[in-house]
């Protein structure tokens, strides 16, 4: 298959001939005609090609556009194609090679000569269009054609259509074709449902609305009919590349169909996910009456798409099991959770997939499915290795790290997606995958388990160092070590390695490495430089509609949080203030929320503190509004909205507008004029120590500490009273929330700020120095250790989730008790963070919530990481985004100064 074509040049030439303008990104190579006015939104037109016809496609297309005025984009080249044909970049793009931007009177027209012109070509279905006619891969759906959103709570942009009366539906491309009600399909016959070919192509309409593959793709619907033979029961996964359902068979069987469309995921060898749900369908057949593998059962067609039918394991995957259940252990309290026979169940069937020829080559906790009785059953051999024949496929941190170059795979191979298996199991996180180094990335999954098992050289968690081994024979001397103690043993018995029966070798885990003073100040310097890096890309975006969405500007995603970040590094403060004037200006015209984090508040504090500190020529916000139902909380709420006006008036003393939204905001509390927040996330397993509602971002410890710091700010005494009666409700629900994080269950949400104790124990040290009680304190410093316990499980670095939120809480104790052991502690956490990120530990490259790539947000990012770094190396400081920060005495000074001198 031929990937090389050049777009741009073949649309550089269109452009200049045909008196056209031209604007390329990273995706998209756009065309318009200047004289040409577009529709805001109507019917568009897309073609769908694989990357080895995109130069065929455009032979044939760029012609008839030619004698139009009507802008189109092109996916920039094959290769980038071959991208968004693969279901991984955008769901919605896939197939979409070109999207055409008609006159809404001369789409049929246009429509029909397209797919004269292409008829016969083959290309990947457009779910979420209707095709034109089934010989040509042209379609079409209602749909924005300039950018138009509408902001939901959290401050993310929706694509929007907008009806003749205002009404609002979504305009992002979705899993089926929909038509807006005030709107009617252009290609859709007029005449009876018996009309012939002839008279439907007269009238427009498509001559066949729903091929057959597009019939089987709507059989998500239980009670539907796949295959004539088996009735949906559910689904299991719906996406761009194929669904996949639960059935029964005509005599009550239960199993899973998958299917697999037709040029999605095509490589350059022209293999696409039919090819690997054949090869599927190749390895089952050759493991037929293995434990633990499901069986083949049927294998069909419709249209062009493809369908493999097996027998169903289950619903309960590893990755489910342990986000509901908890960890497996050597000795743990329930026995399905012991990893000893968790290792020797799933070494079972490995082995005996082996014994058949067969390489699995994509073992992970989501492709474990796990029965009552306990018993291992391993799905999903698409890219499997079986008579010489292996598909490229490899999962980050689950495969060895080679596996992508597509070298022959062989057993031990395995071995190490094992051990990288039973690490999640153990531990509850994925490997570290962040960097490009695999020793590296191996070394800190280790110390990752290290940091859970310190000196534990035996079990099973002292052979997951030979299994994660980059040396296929210390992986193979590993798994010889669980089958060395594999045996009859009884049922209620542990499975783990406490027998006085060690494997044949040892390996050790490695060290973490200590934080010393030059070690915290290099890597906080290298962070303050990796964050305005970041700031100037975003900057460097373009401002026009060439956007897919307009820039975010809160604290939560966007560039608030960053900025106001950067304000507090010397180095960087140029930069922030560069950054608070693209903000000032690319602020979007949607309505925004009001709220602290995900919204106007934490923006507009951002603002008035560049202004005051760097950039004194930006105007004051606009005033934030507070109208229609508000949830009580800080994240989204009348708290967090409250919090930032409190630091506003604190800041601006002078714009007395900032006290009275904070009033507002009590009063609302207090009066109990609010909504609760039992729909932001998931509710917690029982004995997990995690609680939505009694922890800061959505629940009572952040509706107590604005109420406690709007008492201390103005005296209002309902604020006062009300904030003694939630924390004196608080520390109940502390006293049972401590005792479940020392418990067997415990999740590292537990101890997160946004969920669990470290925000808990912020508010309780604030309380215990604001009322001078004991009982506070010694609960926050309880709740303090407690998280000290948990912090090793933590999967992610950030403010929100992880380990960083709960460094400023070890540090918020510190400062309000003088006991240098915080700080100590605190730098504990700040150990395991540089774990988990790549790079050098001096040069720290910190992943996202996503564990990938780098992220630089405020919330789940970097920015945030670097708070709690400047707190810790500096030793002083509030906690961003509460109602007790203020601008660093030294800020103020300069811009005063400065202002004194421009006067």
């Amino acid at each position: 298959m031929t990937v090389d074509s050049n777009v741009v040049d073949r649309l550089t030439q269109f452009a200049e001939s045909n008196c056209r303008e031209i604007n390329e990104d990273d995706t998209w190579i756009s065309v318009h005609d200047p004289h040409h006015e577009i529709p805001l939104q109507g019917w568009k037109i897309h073609i769908s090609a694989r990357p080895g016809t995109l130069a065929g496609t455009l032979d044939r297309a760029l012609p008839i556009l030619a004698g139009t005025g009507y802008a189109f984009k092109v996916a920039r080249s094959a290769r980038r194609l071959m991208e968004l044909n693969s279901g991984d970049v955008d769901p919605g793009a896939v197939g979409k090679a070109m999207t055409i931007y008609p006159d809404q009177d001369a789409v049929v027209e246009l429509g029909h000569t397209l797919a004269d012109a292409l008829s016969g070509l083959s290309a990947p279905r457009i779910v979420s269009d209707r095709q034109v006619r089934p010989d040509a891969p042209v379609y079409y759906r209602y749909a924005p054609f300039a950018p138009q959103y509408r902001v939901d709570e959290n401050g993310d942009f929706e694509l929007i259509v907008i009806g003749p009366d205002g009404e609002h539906l979504p305009g992002a491309a979705g899993p089926e074709f929909t038509c807006p009600p005030w709107a009617t399909d252009p290609f859709r016959p007029t005449e009876p449902a018996e009309a012939g070919p002839s008279e439907a192509r007269r009238s427009g309409a498509p001559t066949s609305p729903e091929g057959p593959a597009e019939t089987a793709g709507q059989a998500a619907g239980t009670g539907r009919v796949i295959g004539g033979r088996y009735r949906v029961t559910s689904g299991v996964v719906r996406g761009p590349r194929g669904n996949v359902y639960r059935a029964v068979d005509a005599t009550g069987r239960r199993v899973v169909v998958k299917e697999a469309r037709a040029f999605v995921g095509e490589n350059v060898e022209g293999w696409d996910l039919r090819m690997y749900l054949r090869n599927e369908l190749r390895v089952l057949q050759a493991l037929k009456g293995v434990a633990g593998v499901p069986e083949p059962i049927d294998h069909f067609r419709h249209g062009e798409d493809e369908f493999l039918v097996m027998t169903d394991a289950g619903s309960r995957d590893l990755n489910r099991f342990v986000a509901e259940n908890g960890l497996f252990g050597e000795e743990p309290a329930s026995g399905e959770r012991d990893l000893g026979a968790l290792a020797v169940r799933l070494l079972e069937v490995i082995d005996a997939v082996h014994s058949h020829g067969v390489v699995i080559r994509d073992l992970s906790p989501k492709n474990v499915v796990l029965g009552e009785d306990g018993r291992c059953t391993l799905i999903d051999f698409g890219n499997s290795r079986y008579d010489g024949l292996q598909l490229p496929g490899w999962s980050r941190g689950y495969s060895v790290p080679d596996q992508h170059t597509d070298r022959e795979s062989g057993p031990a191979d395995d071995y190490f997606s094992l051990g990288a298996t039973l690490f999640f199991a153990a531990t509850g996180m994925n490997p570290i995958m962040i960097g490009p180094d695999p020793v590296r990335n191996v070394e800190r999954t280790l110390m990752c388990l290290a940091g859970m098992f310190p000196d534990v050289t035996t079990g099973v968690v002292g052979l997951l160092p030979g299994l994660l081994s980059l040396d296929p024979a210390d992986r193979a001397a590993a798994a010889a070590g669980i089958r060395s103690v594999h045996g009859p043993r009884p049922a209620a018995a542990a499975t783990g390695f406490g027998d006085g029966r060690p494997p044949a070798r040892r390996w050790r885990l490695p060290a973490t490495p200590a934080l010393t003073g030059e070690l915290l100040s290099r890597a906080l310097d290298h962070t303050v430089r990796e964050c305005a890096a970041f700031a100037e890309r975003l900057m460097a975006a373009p401002e026009d509609a060439r956007r897919e969405s307009p820039p975010v500007t809160n604290v939560y995603g966007g560039c608030a949080g960053v900025g106001m970040e950067l304000l507090h590094h010397p180095e960087a403060r140029a930069v922030a203030a560069d950054l608070a004037r693209w903000t000032s200006r690319v602020m979007p015209p949607a309505k925004l929320p009001p709220s602290l984090y995900f919204g106007r508040t934490g923006t507009a504090l951002f603002l008035t503190a560049a202004r005051l500190a760097a950039a004194p020529e930006l105007g004051a916000p606009d005033p934030v509004t507070i109208d229609g139902p508000q949830r009580a909380d800080q994240a989204h709420g009348v708290a967090g909205i409250g919090s930032g006006h409190l630091a506003l008036a604190a800041l601006d003393p002078g714009d007395a507008r900032h006290l009275r939204i904070a009033a507002e905001c009590a009063r609302l509390l207090v009066t109990g004029q609010v909504t609760r927040s039992e729909d932001a996330v998931a509710p917690a397993q029982p004995g997990s120590g995690v609680s939505v509602d009694a922890a800061y971002a959505h629940g009572d410890a952040g509706c107590a500490d604005f109420l406690l710091s709007y008492h201390e700010a103005t005296g209002d005494r309902a604020a006062g009273e009300a904030a003694r009666e939630r924390l004196a409700a608080l520390a109940g629900q502390a006293d049972a929330l401590i005792g479940e994080l020392h418990g067997p269950d415990a999740r590292a949400m537990g101890a997160s700020w946004c969920q669990g104790m470290s925000g808990i124990a912020g508010t309780l040290a604030r309380a215990a120095r604001a009322y001078g009680e004991d009982r506070y304190l010694d609960l926050a410093e309880r709740g303090a250790r407690a998280c000290l316990v948990v912090a090793p499980q933590a999967w992610v670095v950030s403010q929100c989730c992880g380990l960083a939120g709960i460094g400023e809480a070890l540090i918020d104790l510190a400062m309000v008790t003088g006991d240098g052991g915080y700080w100590r502690h605190a730098e504990k956490v700040a150990e395991l963070m540089l774990v988990r990120a790549g790079g050098e530990p001096a040069q720290p490259v910190f992943p996202g919530n996503d564990l990938d790539k780098a992220a630089y947000t405020w919330s789940t990012g970097t920015a945030g990481v670097l708070s709690f770094l400047r707190r810790l190396d500096r030793r002083s400081g509030a906690r961003l985004w509460t109602a007790g920060w203020r601008l660093p005495e030294a800020d103020r000074a300069a811009h005063a100064a400065t202002g004194s001198a421009a006067r």
